[in-house]
């Protein structure tokens, strides 16, 4: 089997297919290679706008594609709890496809994702809402107000602790607001 041809020659073969002056034995003449080198770097061209073919990839083509899996991972940023199989109906929902949960965390596991456990972050902490709420109750006075203790209330039944998210970063996780 003979060499590949040096880029100064494919860059050389292309100008002349592209100038379009020679014919296909004299390009090959010039350039040190077969008529049929010639002919192969020009259906390249017309077929796929370079003077080599893409590589054929080998093995069953994936289920998942990148654009899928850039819209998945655009929504695990906004909701980074999500369990496995509600990325399943997600991607029945968009793409109507099932895919299986083994392949989507060996996707999400492929592109550098993992699944860790999520900081806690209170909402009650934006002052912009904290700021609303004392402004709601500026016009009731101490009276008007009924106090409930709260201590033993468990408003964390439901929380889920782990998150998706890239390698080196954290899952934030933002709890619902309690003030309702």
């Amino acid at each position: 089997m003979a060499p590949n041809l040096a880029k100064s020659t494919l860059v050389l073969i292309r100008d002349m297919i592209s100038s379009d002056e020679l014919s296909s034995s004299e390009m090959a003449a010039a350039a040190g290679c077969s008529e049929r080198a010639i002919t192969r770097i020009r259906s390249n061209l017309r077929l796929f706008g370079s003077v080599k073919a893409p590589p054929i990839k080998a093995g069953r083509p994936r289920i998942i594609t990148p654009i899928m899996l850039e819209t998945l991972c655009d929504h695990l940023l906004e909701k980074p709890d999500l369990y496995l199989y509600e990325m399943e109906l997600f991607f029945l929902d968009e793409f109507d496809i099932s895919v299986p949960k083994s392949t989507i965390s060996d996707a999400l596991h492929c592109i550098g994702w993992s699944k860790k456990t999520a900081r806690q972050k209170a909402k009650e902490r934006n002052l912009d809402l904290r700021d609303d709420y004392c402004y709601l109750i500026l016009e009731f006075s101490s009276y008007h107000l009924v106090y409930v203790d709260e201590s033993g209330c468990d408003k964390r039944i439901g929380i889920r602790r782990t998150g998706w998210s890239p390698l080196g970063t954290t899952p934030v996780q933002v709890s619902k607001f309690h003030r309702d």
